[in-house]
C-alpha cells in the first residue's frame, strides 16, 4: 500500500514527535510502525534492510552509553526510539524515491523559497553522489589500494579537491540553465500526488496511535 507524499511526510513527522518525547517505550508505541510493516510486505521490505545498516550506528551509540554511563535502561530506550522512528520514516518516504520529500512539502503548501531550496539541495546531493561514484570507480580500475601512508592521503586529498571543483562547475552550469529557462524563484512540479483512499486509513491509524500515546502519558 502506497500513500501520497504529503500524507506520508505529515504522518512521519507526527509519529516521530510522538516517539521522540517518550521516556518509556511500550508495545503500544509500536502500533503505527507495525501497521506500516504489515501494509508494506507485498511491496517488499527493502527499507528495513537499510534500517539494519543504520543500526550499526545506533548500536555504537548504545554501546557508548553503556560503556561511559553504565545505564542499560537508557541505552535500550534510545535503541527502541531510534528504530521505531527510522522504520516508520523509511517505510513512508522511501517508496516515493529521492524527490518524495520535495513533493511532500509541496503538497503541504510550504513556502516556495523553502521548496525550491529543498529541490536544489536534493538534486545537488544526487549530482555529487554521481561524481563521487565516478571517481571511486576510476580509482578501482587503477587498482588503488588505500593504506595508512602519505600516498593514500594525497590521493584522498586530490579526490576531495576534484569533487569540490566539479561541484562548483556543476553549480555554475545549473545556475545558467535555470536563468535560460526563465527561473523566477518558483518551481512548478509536474508530478502532482493527490490524496488517495489509502491516506484515510493512514490518518485513522495515526490518530489511534496519538490516542494510545497520550493515554499512556495520562
Amino acid at each position: 500500500m502506497k500513500f501520497s507524499p504529503p500524507a506520508a511526510l505529515f504522518a512521519a513527522v507526527i509519529y516521530s514527535l510522538l516517539i521522540a518525547f517518550r521516556t518509556d517505550i511500550t508495545v503500544y508505541d509500536a502500533f503505527f510502525a507495525l501497521f506500516l510493516i504489515l501494509v508494506s510486505i507485498k511491496e517488499g521490505l527493502r527499507p528495513l534492510l537499510r534500517l539494519l545498516r543504520l543500526n550499526l550506528i545506533i548500536l555504537f551509540i548504545c554501546a557508548t552509553i553503556l560503556f561511559f554511563h553504565n545505564d542499560a535502561s537508557y541505552a535500550l530506550l534510545i535503541f527502541l526510539r531510534a528504530n521505531l522512528i527510522l522504520s516508520a520514516n523509511l517505510l513512508l518516504i522511501t517508496p516515493h524515491g529521492k524527490m518524495g520529500i520535495y513533493y511532500g512539502f509541496c503538497g503541504l503548501r510550504f513556502p516556495d523559497k523553502f521548496t525550491v531550496l529543498l529541490f536544489f539541495v536534493i538534486k545537488y546531493i544526487e549530482i555529487l553522489g554521481a561524481e563521487y561514484k565516478k571517481m571511486r570507480d576510476s580509482l578501482k580500475i587503477r587498482c588503488f589500494n588505500p593504506k595508512t601512508n602519505l600516498f593514500t592521503y594525497k590521493i584522498l586529498g586530490y579526490l576531495v579537491g576534484m569533487l569540490f571543483i566539479k561541484s562548483m562547475e556543476k553549480a555554475k552550469s545549473l545556475h545558467h540553465a535555470m536563468i535560460l529557462r526563465g527561473f523566477k524563484g518558483k518551481l512548478y512540479p509536474f508530478n502532482t500526488h493527490p490524496l488517495a483512499g489509502s491516506d484515510t486509513l493512514l490518518a485513522i491509524v495515526l490518530v489511534a496511535q496519538t490516542i494510545l500515546t497520550f493515554w499512556q502519558v495520562i
